[in-house]
């Protein structure tokens, strides 16, 4: 009988030639394939993200849209009241970017699965 390549342990299995006991041969194969739970975080941090740039893009054409309306004098009374609400909508739709940014980096990266993705139970 010949002796696990990983644990040692005996065995009659052999994958490429190599010997592998039934429990290293599991856990190998558990690494490979990511899990269905994890395709679906996967998917909702990067849609999340698609939707938080799509809303900072239509945000930064709106902001544009308003100082393009101003003339190079002095704006209407209500022109500085409108370009403050475009700038605050910029800035609101860009954190918000920059979070869904942070969360899908997160996750890739160190496997911080976010809050509100977590299973309960």
């Amino acid at each position: 009988m010949a002796r696990c390549g990983y644990c040692a342990a005996e065995t009659e299995l052999y994958v490429s030639q190599t010997p592998i006991c039934l429990t290293c041969s599991e856990q190998r194969e558990q690494t490979r394939k990511p899990p269905p739970r994890d395709q679906q975080i996967r998917t909702v941090l990067v849609a999340g993200l698609v939707e938080a740039s799509a809303r900072s893009s239509a945000a930064s054409q709106a902001f544009n849209n308003v100082m393009n309306q101003l003339p190079s004098g002095l704006p209407r009374p209500d022109g500085s009241q409108q370009i403050h609400n475009a700038s605050a909508d910029l800035a609101a739709a860009r954190k918000e970017l920059m979070r869904a940014d942070n969360r899908l980096n997160d996750y890739l990266g160190r496997g911080i699965v976010p809050e509100n993705l977590t299973p309960t139970g």
